[in-house]
């Protein structure tokens, strides 16, 4: 069963952040974790404040508030979890953030997106981009929704079914065996997906394409069963789908038309495919999917400790 025993959540204060905490509380409660909701403050702000106070009371005026904020926010959430410790800190908050997860040795990061619209969705907020850039734990980002924050579903009704997309490189099997532990300790499905982007090209070389493309095809289905196989004892319970197009988008649009509440996928740094920058396939569907998105961090970071 995975190991979430410490969870930390960054709070802003923000509506986002409030439904980063309820699910923080329910992945609390469900795995009976312990629970750091954390703030940090910017030194630009903390130093125009202790330009007229002493910081110690700059510290104590936040931690009050930061309270008073998470008792509201789990109220408003549904979610009863274990009594969170509260925590204001001072610098750079991504910094700060990995810092107090190495400190508290954390299992999990909940964080939430800037909930945004239209092209500006794609933009992660500053400091969700640069933690995942720089994790060593694993991160679970909450979409953030226009509504306002209501009473949360429990974690295995909010979660319904988990997909790990895949792309056969060499840490493809801990991502399918970390999905399927955390499937199995949510009693829900588990779906595998690869998508192939198919070849395109002059019209007079469209048969040889149609037949390169079948053969993507074939190879990738014989990949992931292989795959489902080596990665958990009895693969008979996982769903493996092959898809063909752009991987965000069909991602993105699998999660939806399926049902799936959390996606489970590695951060590959230096990559385009699933690193954490623009551009890459986990950054798009960090923007695109209304799932919460697991990120695995390649360095460390086993969720089925």
């Amino acid at each position: 069963m995975p190991n979430f025993a410490t969870i930390i959540c960054p709070v802003d204060f923000s509506d986002h952040s409030r439904v980063s905490l309820g699910r923080a509380g329910a992945w609390a409660r469900h795995f009976k974790a312990r629970l750091i909701v954390v703030t940090v403050a910017e030194p630009l702000l903390v130093d125009a404040a202790a330009a007229t106070y002493d910081m110690d009371l700059v510290r104590d005026e936040v931690l009050p508030e930061l309270r008073e904020f998470v008792a509201k926010a789990s109220a408003a959430a549904g979610v009863d979890p274990p009594a969170p410790e509260a925590i204001v800190l001072v610098g750079e908050p991504a910094d700060e953030i990995e810092a107090l997860a190495r400190r508290e040795q954390a299992d999990l990061i909940v964080i939430a997106t800037h909930g945004l619209s239209g092209y500006r969705k794609m933009l992660l907020g500053s400091t969700t981009e640069k933690l995942l850039r720089q994790t060593t734990v694993p991160v679970l980002v909450a979409p953030a929704s226009d509504e306002p924050p209501a009473a949360m579903e429990p974690l295995t009704t909010a979660v319904g079914r988990v997909m790990a997309p895949v792309d056969f490189k060499d840490a493809s099997v801990r991502d399918a065996r970390a999905a399927a532990d955390l499937a199995h300790a949510l009693a829900v499905p588990l779906l595998l997906v690869h998508v192939v982007a198919p070849v395109k090209g002059l019209e007079r070389l469209r048969l040889q394409l149609d037949t390169h493309n079948r053969a993507q095809l074939d190879r990738a289905r014989q990949q992931i069963r292989s795959l489902a196989s080596e990665a958990v004892k009895s693969p008979s319970g996982i769903e493996t789908v092959v898809a063909v197009g752009s991987p965000a988008e069909e991602i993105a649009q699998l999660a939806i038309d399926r049902g799936v509440g959390l996606i489970v996928m590695g951060l590959r740094t230096q990559e385009r495919m699933f690193g954490p920058r623009p551009g890459s396939i986990a950054y798009r569907i960090l923007g695109l999917a209304p799932a919460m998105v697991l990120a695995l961090p390649s360095r460390a970071a086993n969720v089925a400790r």
